[in-house]
């Protein structure tokens, strides 16, 4: 089963909440089977919400608590996690009780799981949306690695975000011989745009995941910028830009519109943020989060 397999289904779909990028890939995939004559319910969190509400009229929305995620800016990423890790473990097993319910109330066809390990069902389909089949881990967090590919086989498929002869994701996303898994194509909301757009932004900064990396982004690129080239920062509003540069916030739409008209982004190397490059065909510039080892990795061979 594939996205263009499923016609007049009702959809449940999560995401998750760490960062907005998970929420950015969806919008391509929700669009286009929104498109099929599918029913979609979007499980979010108030946050996430707002995003898809700019995208999406006449969508259902259930009420759903984010994973209990906090990060501490030191760059220890793996070790944020495996402090929250046992606090993780308790909401995935008792988001999967969560999903049975949903099922019942909304009469739900198919579930889809964008990086919610219990975000699945044993009573329909459950699909696991992912780029990593393998995670890039260190030696501390080897376990997240084994229950990674434990939770991936309680789902009955695995979409992954890639193309198989020319994979953005590299080593990560080989499926090897996973029956279940299928690679879907890389998906971006710009894919929702047909308007070619005059390239007019020489410079566009996009500030995405953590709050506190974003605010580190911001000041490592605009301490050393040359403030004779226009730099255009798009930011979530808490994040503190110099007022010599042009901060854009908020509504999506208009982000969307800037990075359309831009010759130049300069970015995290997150994954989705890859896929959205590859289909604005810009150039850029990747800088990896601090102790992200899959950032690093992505950045390194997408150079």
């Amino acid at each position: 089963m594939i996205p263009t397999d499923i016609k007049g289904q009702r959809i449940l779909i999560s995401v998750l909440n760490w960062g907005m990028g998970h929420v950015s890939r969806s919008i391509g995939l929700i669009h286009q089977l929104n498109a099929q004559g599918n029913t979609i319910i979007i499980a979010c969190d108030v946050h996430q919400r707002k995003i898809f509400e700019q995208y999406f009229e006449d969508i259902e929305y259930i009420d759903h608590e984010g994973y209990p995620f906090k990060f501490g800016g030191s760059g220890n990423f793996g070790w944020d996690l495996v402090k929250r890790f046992s606090l993780l473990y308790r909401y995935v097993r008792s988001e999967a009780n969560q999903v049975e319910k949903y099922i019942l109330e909304y009469r739900i066809d198919i579930v889809l799981s964008d990086h919610r390990y219990g975000f699945r069902s044993t009573k329909v389909p459950s699909i696991f949306m992912t780029h990593q089949i393998h995670l890039p881990v260190k030696w501390f967090t080897k376990l997240a690695g084994s229950l990674h590919k434990k939770w991936l086989r309680q789902f009955d498929f695995i979409w992954v975000f890639d193309v198989e002869n020319n994979r953005l994701a590299g080593e990560l996303s080989n499926i090897r011989d996973l029956k279940n898994a299928y690679y879907i194509g890389w998906y971006s909301r710009f894919s929702i745009y047909s308007d070619n757009l005059e390239k007019t932004h020489p410079n566009v900064l996009v500030v995405s995941g953590p709050l506190v990396y974003g605010q580190q982004l911001v000041d490592e690129i605009t301490k050393n910028w040359d403030r004779s080239k226009e730099l255009v920062v798009l930011c979530d509003p808490a994040i503190a830009v110099p007022s010599a540069y042009r901060k854009v916030s908020g509504d999506w739409n208009q982000q969307d519109e800037l990075l359309l008209r831009a010759h130049h982004v300069i970015s995290r190397s997150g994954y989705s943020t890859l896929m959205d490059l590859a289909q604005l065909k810009c150039d850029a510039t990747l800088i990896p989060t601090p102790g992200q080892a899959e950032q690093e990795y992505l950045a390194k061979i997408n150079k």
